[in-house]
């Protein structure tokens, strides 16, 4: 597959409309050539609305399934484990979704190899190269790590899941986390990642006060 020049790559959504449409407009300006949206979209207070307007976006869009999306869509609840109100509002987002929506989350991979000019191939997962749901964290030892990226081929390592932003060199990968979208900690604003030549760790400032009181309104209570 021919190498793209220039990719944002947007994570942990979280059904957060505002701080998305903040997100697409810094996107717009940057002029990429593709969208790499890394999983948990649909979990949150506005979950259809995030869907219509990720699956409406023009141009070259990538999409992987984040674990929440996996359970959304499959209406996981605490007979998988899950607490009572995850699994509450597992039933309350999948409630919302049309079922093109549905199954657009179900369909999608796990995971995606990218090379980008410049910069080279880059593998993206939601949590690490082995499950949607392992952590690669900020401060997670540098021995845990290579034994999650054992057998991975690609010099980089992009995850979210921890919604924490960083980027790291740990023997021979480099691991970048983008950052939350839409379910920001320790942060100021949305975050994202800019993948060039380099990477460049973005955060964009959006109306936090006006998110939440939309969020109240949906009555989700996340």
């Amino acid at each position: 597959m021919k190498a793209v020049r220039k990719v944002a790559a947007i994570y942990d959504i979280h059904g957060n409309v505002p701080a998305l449409e903040a997100v697409l407009d810094d996107i717009d300006r940057a002029h990429v050539d593709c969208i790499v949206v890394g999983g948990d979209v649909a979990w949150g207070p506005d979950p259809a609305v995030v869907m219509k307007l990720l699956m409406m976006l023009p141009g070259d869009v990538r999409f992987i399934r984040g674990n929440a999306d996996r359970e959304v869509a499959g209406r996981y609840g605490v007979e998988q484990g899950l607490e009572p109100w995850v699994a509450d509002i597992n039933r309350w987002c999948a409630a919302q979704l049309t079922p093109e929506q549905l199954e657009f989350l179900r369909d999608l991979p796990d995971s995606m190899s990218l090379d980008i000019e410049g910069f080279g191939s880059v593998l993206f997962v939601h949590g690490s190269p082995r499950s949607d749901e392992e952590s690669i964290r900020i401060d997670t030892p540098a021995s845990e790590v290579q034994t999650m990226v054992e057998g991975v081929v690609e010099p980089t390592i992009v995850s979210g899941h921890t919604h924490i932003q960083f980027d790291r060199h740990i023997g021979r990968k480099r691991t970048v986390n983008p950052g939350s979208v839409g379910l920001q900690s320790a942060a100021r604003g949305a975050c994202w990642a800019l993948f060039g030549s380099d990477v460049e760790l973005r955060q964009t400032l959006y109306d936090v006060k006006a998110a939440a009181e939309r969020i109240r309104r949906t009555g989700v209570k996340v």
